[in-house]
């Protein structure tokens, strides 16, 4: 579809929320990487839906690909203000998803568009050629709001804080549960597509992912202090991850899960009672 062009039917409800969905390096629209999300949000059919292609840039060398990561979020930003203009769809009804180089593409978009979109979510952005303080990578003023699902920190991904919520799933580093074979035959492939899929999955089973606020530190340990069910958590903020999170989640949170799908562990991340304080 060219965005440029379109003419809504009259049908389409332009009071949903709009999701846009954007890959990453060396993929296209239909990649296996996103292609979860993309199909679990037409599975549940209560959101508008527009998934960028960029593949022309994507398949570049990598650090070709990374030095154009602003040029291309200016251009997509350009063509999603348009859109939206036209059509009639306010930015704080717009919900961009990015992965890898994509999420730090998402963030673009979202300070192209001066950060008035509603939320911008960044899936393991891109660690390579990224330092902490690039001026054009995914950022929490990106959007009203900014959260992020790091899953192959310190290799593809990246270790570092980037959003209002920053997920750091089983601490955020490789091998994610699953991946310990696969990411040595895919050079750690699997744990950064594991955020899309921990986030596919939250489309249709919004509180598969209960996460605990935790320090960064208690994060790299691992430490069951940050799991919903152990009973000093109680006074730790508890929220779900992906889909379902709401905007006023702020600081950095843990949550473990399964080694194959589903991943989501809900509550019983030890296999304990569940909680209800979420």
């Amino acid at each position: 579809m060219d965005v440029e062009s379109f003419e809504p039917p009259p049908e389409l409800d332009l009071g949903r929320q709009l999701k846009v969905l954007i890959h990453g390096w060396n993929a296209d629209r239909n990649h296996v990487s996103i292609l979860p999300i993309r199909t679990a949000y037409l599975v549940q059919d209560a959101q508008n839906l527009l998934v960028a292609d960029w593949s022309p840039v994507a398949v570049l060398l990598y650090p070709t690909a990374r030095d154009l990561v602003l040029p291309v979020a200016n251009r997509l930003g350009s063509i999603l203000a348009r859109f939206i203009k036209r059509v009639g769809i306010d930015p704080s009804q717009v919900h961009i998803i990015g992965h890898s180089l994509g999420a730090h593409i998402a963030g673009n978009v979202g300070r192209h568009m001066d950060g008035k979109l509603r939320r911008v979510t960044a899936l393991d952005p891109a660690g390579p050629l990224f330092a902490l303080d690039s001026k054009d990578a995914v950022g929490p003023d990106n959007a009203q709001f900014v959260d992020v699902i790091h899953t192959d920190g310190l290799t593809l991904g990246e270790n570092v804080v980037r959003g209002n919520a920053d997920f750091f799933p089983n601490s955020g580093t490789p091998p994610q549960p699953g991946c310990e074979t696969l990411d040595v035959f895919t050079l750690h492939s699997c744990s950064h597509a594991r955020s899309t899929g921990f986030f596919a999955e939250s489309i249709l089973l919004p509180y598969s992912f209960i996460s605990c606020a935790c320090s960064r530190e208690e994060i790299s340990r691992k430490d069951d202090i940050c799991l919903p069910d152990v009973r000093e958590t109680s006074l730790r903020e508890c929220v779900p991850m992906g889909e379902a999170l709401g905007p006023s989640a702020r600081g950095t949170f843990f949550t473990r899960t399964s080694r194959v799908p589903p991943f989501g562990l809900g509550n019983h991340t030890m296999g304990g009672q569940a909680s209800n304080r979420h």
